[in-house]
């Protein structure tokens, strides 16, 4: 895997990463994106950075954290995509529960995990592993973004 570190100055361009890195996915030509992992502190920016990549994929609707639900599914034309949260997941076998082998399972979807550490014994090794965390200056909105892949995602050429 690749490693790659940017800063983002506020919530616009963490949510413009995740809208750019969503496109150059789209742009690949084979389907080799299904597991995404976001894992950072509560305010981090993990969704924030899902809404910019859910825009990106064309989705017009509310994307929020799924925090009480778990996870949410999006339709976007015949893909789908399934947002997960584990955060309130305390032993990770409740991953199972929840059928998470039926989400996996599924053809031309994807699966995003925010707190994948949580459950990271039952889950496959993500194509692409985002960190996100606060800036140390703490007189401004910035965050350090770590992301790792096996993709060649152009847009991780610039960073």
């Amino acid at each position: 895997m690749r490693s790659f570190q940017t800063e983002t100055k506020d919530e616009l361009e963490t949510k413009r990463l995740g809208f750019n890195i969503s496109q150059d996915i789209q742009n690949l030509k084979e389907d080799n994106l299904s597991i995404i992992f976001l894992s950072g502190d509560l305010g981090s920016g993990k969704t924030v950075f899902t809404k910019g990549f859910m825009e990106g994929l064309g989705y017009q609707g509310l994307v929020k954290s799924p925090t009480f639900s778990i996870v949410d599914i999006y339709d976007i034309n015949s893909f789908k995509v399934f947002h997960f949260d584990l955060f309130r997941i305390k032993n990770p076998k409740e991953i199972l529960e929840i059928g998470i082998e039926e989400y996996l399972e599924q053809k031309e979807s994807l699966c995003i995990f925010e707190w994948p550490e949580n459950a990271s014994s039952f889950l496959p090794s993500p194509d692409l592993e985002i960190k996100i965390k606060h800036s140390k200056d703490e007189e401004n909105n910035s965050r350090i973004i770590m992301l790792m892949t096996k993709l060649d995602l152009q847009v991780l050429h610039s960073l």
